[in-house]
């Protein structure tokens, strides 16, 4: 009767055990308006994170600025997707490049991965790290 019971309940605990591995957590550490006082021409100035969760699904969506003059230019609000491991990655197109952004939150600070990726081949993937605060 005991291995009868068991072998009833066996895949019911693999549903479960999936069940618990897929939820999400939001808002994600990386939610939130973050800055970097010290970026120079070019450079990532701020971004702007958005996380909701919707019946156990991530939606996300980060918008970029760099400095510029007279005011930081800004990609517009692109969606994000969630990384292996933790954190965000999102690409956000241009004319002339690309650019790659990968994130990850931790407490206040911000890690944050640019690569540039120029659409000639001649010219190779340029990657910047950045450490945003928290506004």
């Amino acid at each position: 009767m005991r291995l009868l019971f068991l072998v009833f309940l066996f895949p019911f605990l693999f549903i479960l055990e999936d069940t618990v591995e897929a939820r999400i957590y939001c808002p994600l550490p990386e939610h939130g308006i973050w800055v970097n006082d010290s970026a120079a021409a070019k450079e990532l100035s701020r971004l702007e994170i958005e996380t909701k969760c919707v019946d156990d699904r991530l939606h996300a969506r980060i918008r970029a600025f760099t400095k510029c003059y007279p005011r930081d230019c800004k990609w517009g609000w692109t969606k994000a997707k969630q990384r292996d491991g933790g954190g965000l990655t999102v690409m956000l197109i241009g004319f002339l490049g690309s650019k790659r952004v990968d994130v990850r939150g931790f407490d206040d600070r911000l890690d944050a991965y640019m690569t540039d990726i120029s659409h000639d081949p001649a010219h190779p993937d340029k990657v910047k790290s950045y450490t945003l605060k928290r506004k």
